[in-house]
């Protein structure tokens, strides 16, 4: 009997320690899959932080890009508001002069108004003196009348003059200026050596880039004349631009008009001018639509050759001295133009290298040498500015203005 109840007190000892073994297996096991679940869920939030500071370093990289372009622009700005700050000085400066000139016409009048008075005083003393003879009295008078009116006249004729000066000092500032909010242009006139030219300094927005038209709005039409043209599209500022075929009036070179391929000319092998949608000038050889597509053109322009490109004079051979047009780019919608006489008694004509200089000297990126010779023409605030050639202007295929 004591050992039957030996036996099973081993037996239920024995399986207590079986249940507790179970239980501490299960117990492990249970804990290892909570542990590795835990793990997995860790490790799922580490990758998804990882994702997302790959993504904010992506934005931040982003936001420092965006932050260098709009510096950069902000530059840009300020660099362009420096300018206009020096020209709005300068014509500060020249309205000073002519309000002193105004003050000194002021201070005419008043000398006038003051010998007018001393003249009155006079009378009244020849009133005064009665003890005079009349004969007396009366050479006094016409002696004394005689000294005013002629002081009168002598000070009329002055203020005549001074007005005249200060209209013509007016008129010869306001020729030579353009300013609005969306284009400002600045022509200066160059004498000097038998060389007679001008370079304007245009600065466009994006309501006023630079523009093309063709001969009566029509390509491969009756040619026409600068003016004629400008004067039809209300443009400020206009020159000439491609060459052109006299037995088609069709300019010479690829053209492309508002995106569109025009025409291919196998007889021109230079590079064409072009402009791209947002006004940069840029030198292309089209080959056809697809290839004007890639270089996003807008207009193009033919005769050449390439002035500079990239900052860089061009290799240039011709020596020869002709009436020029020109045009260069020294950043954004900021052009120069150059339009120089030649063939005439007092004034010979350019080089291809003058010309090029004038552009790097004055910092330009691109340069284009357009056509010249008889149709050279510039037109600024309704008229030609320059000499033609031919004594007359020349009927052109195409013009470039503002």
């Amino acid at each position: 009997m004591r050992q039957q109840k030996e036996t099973q007190k081993i037996i239920w000892l024995t399986l207590t320690i079986f249940n507790l073994f179970l239980l501490l297996v299960g117990s492990f096991a249970y804990y290892y899959d909570k542990a590795n679940t835990t793990i997995k869920e860790l490790t799922l939030k580490v990758e998804q932080q990882n994702i997302t500071i790959e993504q904010q370093q992506s934005a931040q990289s982003s936001l420092i890009a965006s932050n260098q372009e709009m510096q950069k622009q902000l530059e840009e700005v300020l660099q362009a508001s420096v300018i206009i700050e020096e020209e709005s000085n300068q014509q500060e400066s020249q309205l000073s002069q002519l309000s002193q000139q105004n003050q000194q016409l002021t201070d005419n009048i008043k000398n006038l108004t003051s010998q007018i008075d001393e003249l009155t005083k006079l009378n009244e003393q020849y009133v005064s003196e009665r003890s005079l003879s009349v004969k007396e009295l009366e050479t006094k008078y016409r002696t004394l009348v005689s000294d005013a009116e002629t002081k009168v006249t002598q000070l009329d004729t002055e203020i005549v003059q001074k007005q005249t000066e200060l209209q013509q000092y007016y008129d010869q500032i306001n020729s030579y200026f353009y300013i609005d909010d969306d284009l400002k242009i600045k022509l200066v006139e160059e004498k000097s050596n038998n060389q007679h030219y001008w370079v304007a300094e245009v600065i466009a927005s994006k309501n006023k880039q630079l523009q093309s038209e063709f001969a009566n709005n029509t390509y491969g039409g009756t040619r026409e004349t600068l003016s004629s043209m400008a004067n039809r599209v209300g443009a400020t500022l206009a020159i000439n631009a491609s060459g052109f075929y006299t037995d088609t009036n069709k300019p010479m070179g690829s053209i492309v008009r508002d995106g569109q391929l025009l025409q291919t000319d196998p007889n021109f092998t230079w590079e064409v001018l072009s402009t791209t949608w947002s006004g940069d000038l840029n030198f292309f050889q089209v080959d056809d639509q697809a290839s004007a597509y890639a270089a996003d053109i807008n207009d193009s322009f033919a005769f050449g050759p390439i002035l500079v490109r990239n900052g860089v004079a061009t290799e240039i051979k011709d020596t020869s001295r002709h009436p020029r047009t020109a045009i260069g780019q020294l950043d954004e919608n900021r052009y120069i133009i150059v339009v120089a006489e030649g063939r005439l008694q007092d004034a010979e004509g350019l080089t291809l290298t003058e010309l090029q200089n004038i552009f790097l000297s004055l910092g330009c990126q691109t340069a284009y040498n357009l056509d010249g010779g008889g149709s050279t023409t510039l037109y600024f605030k309704g008229k030609v500015i320059n000499t033609p050639s031919d004594g007359a202007e020349r009927a052109i295929a195409d013009m470039i203005y503002f």
